[in-house]
């Protein structure tokens, strides 16, 4: 028998998922914490195996809480709840010939998302920012209904931004150079500190842009600069040395003050670079990454795992299958095998690459072959 979406034990989880995400930006014993994302990953782990019996038969055959691969989500079955309609659905952009991801949320859900992605800018984004002009490389929401990107960073610059200076510099033709240029000085004449958030490729098209034009800008003291992703699906990529060189170069923001984030349309959180610790011992040499993408911190709500290759188990150093455990998704198994290169390390996890298709092993899987049946076309 499933579990309904109007049962209490939902309705708990709800609670207890709410608070650790807020519990999670504050104060907290990390061990307290810790300690109450592990029960709650084990509930969370018994509603899919209920709800989805696919994942039950995968994790026999694998181990229990094992990261579904994110090909199972390009069918849009790893919904948890029938009596639920969906309030949200999310999709990937998709590559060529390849079915596109899927990711429904419920009200609740939807709820839990937008705390994490709140908690995650106000921790990672907004320290010492006051109403920042928040200026996106990315679509308005309403051009852009299912990019849960357009939906992330639109939702942060209506909380945390100054309503008068941010905007989406994102058209039908996309990005707006012009715009984009008139934000700037609007910024730099007001000495309002800016965040510039959007896709990776979108910052090496404007950086390339300004370049050929002769322009740059030192944007306001506190500025800061946060790229999404990297340049999956792109014909060329610019390492992250060279793009943080660029930001400073063309934008006057410090190196210290560029973040790279990752996320997935199956998570509802995100990971962030780690915060540099000058009293770390260096890194070894396999455990630094020659495009100097630096490793993602893990916290009790979203927590990197790299997996061995071969066996599927765990490790804490080198170079393995990324795996990301996101306690703010409800509405479908929350441990993601992302098809991604983790490179696993003291300080976090650098995501280093994507899963090519003769590397891909248990990440191509799709929800039939989870099952055990033969994967339909």
């Amino acid at each position: 028998m499933t579990i309904s979406y109007a049962d209490p034990f939902v309705g708990q989880l709800f609670e207890r998922m709410g608070a650790l995400i807020e519990a999670d930006n504050g104060e907290d014993d990390d061990d307290e914490l810790e300690g109450s994302a592990i029960t709650l990953a084990a509930d969370l782990d018994e509603l899919a195996r209920v709800n989805l019996p696919e994942i039950g038969r995968y994790w026999a055959r694998t181990r229990l809480g094992q990261g579904l691969p994110d090909a199972a989500f390009r069918q849009g079955r790893t919904y948890l709840f029938a009596d639920e309609p969906p309030a949200r659905t999310f999709r990937t952009s998709g590559t060529s010939g390849a079915a596109r991801g899927v990711a429904h949320y419920s009200r609740r859900g939807l709820e839990l998302m937008r705390a994490s992605i709140l908690a995650g800018a106000r921790r990672f984004m907004l320290p010492g920012l006051t109403r920042p002009a928040v200026i996106r490389l990315v679509p308005e929401e309403t051009a852009a209904p299912d990019m849960v990107m357009a939906h992330g960073m639109e939702l942060i610059a209506s909380s945390f931004g100054d309503p008068g200076t941010s905007a989406s510099v994102v058209g039908s033709s996309g990005l707006d150079l012009k715009v984009l240029s008139s934000r700037l000085d609007h910024a730099v004449a007001e000495e309002r500190p800016v965040l510039m958030i959007g896709g990776s490729f979108a910052f090496v098209h404007a950086c390339e842009a300004f370049e050929a034009r002769g322009q740059s800008w030192r944007l306001p003291a506190g500025s800061r600069i946060v790229d999404a992703g990297g340049f999956k699906g792109r014909s060329r990529s610019v390492g992250a040395s060279q793009l943080h060189q660029w930001f400073e170069r063309y934008f006057g923001v410090p190196q210290t003050q560029c973040v790279n984030l990752f996320g997935m349309t199956e998570l509802a959180s995100q990971l962030y670079d780690a915060a540099p610790n000058d009293e770390a011992e260096p890194l070894s040499y396999d455990e630094v990454d020659p495009e100097g993408r630096r490793p993602k911190g893990g916290r009790a709500t979203i927590r990197p795992i790299v997996r061995d290759a071969s066996t599927m188990a765990p490790i804490s150093r080198g170079r393995g299958l990324l795996e990301v455990r996101d306690l703010a998704i409800l509405d479908r198994p929350h441990v993601v095998l992302t098809g991604d290169w983790g490179l696993a390390s003291k300080r976090g996890v650098a995501v280093v690459g994507r899963v090519t298709r003769g590397e891909r092993r248990g990440c191509s899987l799709t929800l039939d072959a989870l099952a055990g049946k033969e994967a339909r076309a």
